[in-house]
């Protein structure tokens, strides 16, 4: 019985989901608005948008990279193509025009980010910040430092405010991104190479794994789903302006540390992220009713960020720990064992 409950003990999932339930508990007696159908409704329209990041940002964690231009990446889709639909008098064409004009800048600036770091060796870090810097300069003197302001209704307001059998339309766009990302990274052979590349790069190019090659789609790829979570909260919020998204690179990473990804590279998966999203919008949520300061917010992100690590530090330490005395208990029974206690020679 002690061993099942160490057993369950060192599983980081144990953890997690008991840390999420006391939490919820401790905002139910002290903020009983958290479990209001508007409250809850809000919670998953903040985790939709940047659980739709996460989603991206995992490859390029999964490769061994990092990116801090997503809150960037996203002002940028949302201003132009916000900006392009007002100047096209909310058409179709416009729209559409809007889109693509949007994509295309964020498909160039994830190739900007993979080749500067799979064929220049820049670290992630460095060139990621200081595009973030770069592209939020851009903005600002695009939208003249000012909001960008659609009038409700039409294709764009859509794009967020729509409802399908009550469910709001960034809910089903995250379902719709996570399914694909779990997709891929289990069963397509793209996936166990990002997996393979992370975890061990000079390994991998002795196998024959074009490395600099899945560097750069990842980072593509994180690219392209910042600039949608970009678009979908200008839609949502019905402005956009140069800081919009500015810190939800913060929120994603800390969703990773929380779901237990491996920043190192090489380790993670879908429902990690998907439950350190949800612990973030919850813990975003609380903060909010119960009224505490912005200026301690990110004290209490950093926080969080600092005890996710060491919880997932410890509860590695105590899995190898339990390894390492099963493997000692087999070999002592192994020396234990006498010749009659072997099976008889064929």
């Amino acid at each position: 019985m002690k061993r099942k409950i160490a057993t369950i003990l060192s599983n980081p999932w144990s953890h997690r989901a008991l840390v999420l339930i006391i939490f919820i508990i401790i905002m139910s007696v002290f903020n009983p608005r958290f479990f209001l159908p508007a409250n809850l409704r809000s919670i998953l329209l903040a985790i939709s948008i940047y659980g739709i990041m996460a989603c991206g940002m995992l490859f390029v964690i999964i490769i061994g990279g990092i990116d801090f231009c997503i809150g960037s990446t996203a002002a940028m889709a949302g201003c132009v193509m916000t900006r392009i639909v007002i100047n096209y008098e909310y058409s179709a064409w416009g729209f559409i025009l809007g889109l693509l004009a949007a994509m295309l800048l964020c498909v160039l600036l994830g190739l900007f980010h993979g080749t500067e770091i799979a064929f220049f060796n820049l670290p992630p870090f460095v060139i990621t910040l200081a595009t973030k810097l770069l592209v939020f300069g851009a903005m600002y003197i695009f939208t003249g430092g000012s909001y960008i302001l659609p009038a409700p209704g039409g294709a764009f307001y859509m794009i967020s405010n729509a409802r399908l059998f009550g469910i709001p339309s960034p809910v089903i766009w995250l379902v719709v991104f996570t399914v694909i990302t779990a997709l891929v990274l289990s069963y397509t052979t793209f996936g166990r190479k990002i997996y393979v590349a992370g975890g061990n790069r000079a390994a991998s190019e002795l196998v024959g794994i074009n490395t600099k090659r899945y560097t750069l789609v990842a980072f593509v790829i994180c690219s392209i789903t910042a600039g949608i979570g970009g678009i979908l909260l200008s839609s949502l919020n019905t402005q956009v302006y140069s800081s919009t998204a500015s810190g939800y690179e913060g929120r994603v990473l800390t969703a990773m540390v929380v779901g237990g990804v491996d920043l190192a590279g090489g380790g993670g998966g879908i429902p990690g992220v998907m439950f350190g999203a949800l612990f973030v919008g919850i813990l975003n949520n609380a903060m909010t009713l119960l009224d505490v300061s912005t200026d301690y917010q990110g004290f209490v992100q950093g926080v969080v960020i600092i005890a996710a690590i060491a919880l997932n530090v410890i509860t590695q330490q105590r899995s190898a720990k339990m390894l390492n005395t099963d493997k000692k208990r087999e070999r002592k029974e192994m020396v234990k064992r006498t010749p009659e206690d072997s099976p008889p020679m064929q």
